[in-house]
């Protein structure tokens, strides 16, 4: 019993953390998780159902412009982000988190009075001209706060976190062994409480959803919820500003510079928000001249992968709710499931399959990492694999029976597939930005290449827009009956079995890039350190990522890849 108190005591003290700063912040993240999967994860289903629901029987439901429609936005969305990062590098993230949040609530409040309208009026084929005005307005205000989020929201907290953790939670001087197994701990409950600040409001946040859902079904009442929420959320973000550390950390570890200290004026604490000139992070952050010209080619040839991965999660976000659609649902005593369940399920699945990789492959590498992707490339073609069967079967029992009969239940592979491919490829993708760069410029290569990450995803989401533009007569007309969703479907699979030979190709470049005995680590001045030197400083807290600068015959993976083509 001891055993298991002193057990539980010790994740909660790892895990749990709370502080007046980064609470404000969280609150905020925990809004937004519900505003992503109440509202922004099946806005499609908004625009089929009430801004162009059909009057008449036999009409169109008009699922095809909804699709060009919602991923328009969500490339906008993505190429905003890298955007707002560079904005966010210069004046600092609590301003965009602020612009960018009132622009999203104002985007919820018009998507609710639009609502409102509609529910007067009974809706409309296409909608009125004013309503359509009204909704893409709205949702390029949504779309703006949703890059905010992912280029603001998070370094913020971030910032905030180990800007404290610094403060309060010095390392001792190792000079026993007690001491350095003291040291270890508290390194290790820093990364715990890190990786937690996010994942435990936005769990919160998507967990909250599952009763309110069964019972909020209306789409006014429900963007009402949406509106409260971020308002109230958005008020406790600013009554923290005070307690808001500088957001520049001391990146050096240097222990003679210190934090600015927090101000008592109101004007004087938003400046001490912003990075002066001095401390203002560089774009070009870890790497040498020479060493950062290879490192982008090296993305670039890496990103290109993931440009049908973009093409899988863009499908699943539209033709996916689709299939939802048409389904038959499936209720739980007089309450019938809502369609926003299987976009909770695609996030909880990725942050199972994030979790269950950390925890089965404890040794994080360079080469694990390529193995990580390439599992979560896989992982997207069985998605579209079984949305395709269950397509097939669909139009199968359609041929027999105009009234479909399948239980929505049948999409859960797909999702799950779909949630699986996030968790490891997209996170992965993440860690391929981060492996190649030394200790000091990891967080930086993180956060950029999340960014970066965004911006292959919006790319990609835009194409699959002129895709379906180009197919809407073909395989993607509207009737239920002449549809060929299934050979879309297929095609997609084609398309994502090429990538994988691709992939393939690259990875094993990468993979025997490895082998390089003679490497050193890049310093942000640009001078070479050895591998030995760099590990014995007691301020590094994470592993070492190497670069090789040996000369080799092997010609660098810009020019490989140009080799397969």
């Amino acid at each position: 019993m001891w055993k298991l108190f002193s057990s539980v005591r010790k994740w909660i003290r790892n895990y749990i953390y709370f502080s007046k700063a980064t609470s404000c912040i969280r609150g905020l993240v925990l809004s937004h998780s519900y505003v992503k999967h109440a509202i922004i994860s099946v806005l499609i289903m908004y625009i089929t159902k009430e801004l162009w629901k059909p009057i008449e029987p036999n009409d169109s439901d008009s699922f095809q412009q909804a699709a060009v429609a919602i991923n328009v936005l969500n490339g906008i969305s993505g190429i905003l982000v890298c955007v707002l990062a560079f904005i966010t590098n210069t004046v600092g993230p609590f301003e965009v988190i602020a612009s960018t949040n009132a622009a999203y609530l104002l985007g919820l409040v018009l998507l609710l009075r639009l609502s409102i309208h509609l529910d007067d009026d009974k809706g409309s084929h296409l909608g009125h001209a004013s309503d359509n005005y009204v909704f893409f307005g709205a949702g390029l205000l949504l779309a703006l706060g949703e890059a905010g989020r992912s280029a603001g929201l998070s370094k913020f907290l971030d910032d905030q976190y180990l800007s404290e953790a610094d403060y309060k939670i010095k390392l001792p001087e190792t000079s026993s062994a007690e001491e350095k197994e003291e040291e270890e701990d508290t390194k290790k409950r820093v990364e715990s409480r890190q990786t937690a600040m996010w994942n435990q409001p936005w769990f919160i946040g998507a967990a909250a959803l599952a009763p309110l859902a069964l019972v909020i079904e209306p789409w006014p009442d429900r963007l009402l919820v949406s509106v409260v929420a971020l308002e109230v959320s958005y008020l406790l973000f600013w009554s923290g500003v005070f307690a808001y550390s500088r957001n520049v950390r001391n990146e050096s570890n240097d222990p003679a510079v210190e934090d600015a200290p927090r101000s008592t004026g109101l004007s004087q604490a938003f400046k001490s928000l912003s990075p002066s000139k001095e401390t203002a992070p560089s774009w070009k952050f870890w790497l040498k001249p020479v060493s950062r010209k290879r490192y982008y080619k090296e993305m670039l040839v890496m990103c290109l992968a993931f440009v049908v991965y973009s093409l899988v999660e863009a499908t699943g976000s539209t033709f996916f709710f689709k299939q939802v659609s048409q389904l038959k649902g499936t209720n739980i005593g007089k309450l019938k499931i809502p369609p926003f369940y299987f976009s909770m399920l695609k996030s909880l699945s990725s942050f199972l399959i994030s979790y269950l990789w950390k925890l089965l492959v404890p040794k994080q590498s360079k080469r694990s990492t390529l193995v990580k992707i390439g599992c979560g490339l896989v992982c997207s073609v069985l998605c579209m694999v079984a949305a395709w069967q269950v397509e097939i079967h669909k139009n199968r029992r359609t041929k027999i029976d105009p009234e479909i009969s399948m239980s929505n239940l049948w999409l859960i592979p797909q999702f799950s597939l779909l949630g699986f491919t996030k968790g490891l490829a997209a996170d992965g993708l993440v860690d391929f930005f981060a492996d190649r760069v030394d200790a000091d410029g990891k967080r930086k290569a993180m956060y950029y290449g999340s960014c970066a990450g965004k911006l292959v995803l919006g790319i990609g989401t835009l194409l699959t827009a002129v895709s379906i533009v180009g197919f809407r007569k073909t395989l993607l007309v509207d009737d239920l009956n002449t549809n060929r969703l299934d050979k879309y479907y297929r095609g997609v699979v084609f398309i994502g079995v090429a990538n994988l030979c691709y992939y393939f190709c690259v990875a094993v470049y990468f993979y025997r890039k490895q082998d390089d005995n003679a490497q050193v680590c890049c310093e942000p001045d640009g001078n070479e350190q050895s591998e030995t030197s760099f590990k014995n400083n007691k301020y590094h807290d994470q592993d070492v990522s190497l670069i090789s600068v040996r000369e080799t015959p092997t010609k660098s993976s810009f020019n490989c890849c140009a080799i397969f083509f």
